[in-house]
């Protein structure tokens, strides 16, 4: 063997050491990356279940703002009849006052209620039942 083939055999080797040194640490490299990859797979796994129980929660609280809706509107409308029957209650009560004040201050006997006021008076009330 001449000295010329000695010394390439001898590049080829540090070439050939050089590379399989380049071939562990990419080796390496690879290992880390699927490791990563595997806790990426997981991560992921966990966002999507925290979805799933979002979108759960939020159809349990839509489905709760529905009911307490609809019993908030029920309780509104029973309300406003109340308010109604109030108005009416006390348009009456003004104008029976008005009358008093109106009436002569006398010590006789009080006198009978007409028959329009009575019959007034009970068309109210009449009015009020039906209203509840």
């Amino acid at each position: 063997m001449t000295l010329a083939a000695l010394a390439f055999e001898g590049l080829i080797c540090i070439l050939l050491a050089a590379a399989a040194l380049m071939c562990w640490r990419v080796d390496r490299r690879l290992r880390a990356l699927r490791d990563g990859q595997d806790g990426l797979k997981e991560t992921i796994a966990g966002l999507n279940d925290a979805v799933d129980r979002a979108r759960a929660s939020l159809a349990a609280l839509d489905r709760a703002a529905r009911e307490q809706g609809a019993g908030l509107k029920s309780e509104v409308e029973q309300a406003r009849r109340l308010a109604d029957e109030l108005r009416l209650l006390g348009a009456g009560a003004e104008t029976q006052a008005a009358r008093l004040a109106e009436r002569p201050q006398r010590p006789s006997a009080p006198r009978p209620a007409q028959p329009a006021e009575a019959d007034t008076a009970r068309r109210r009330l009449e009015t009020l039942k039906a209203m509840r």
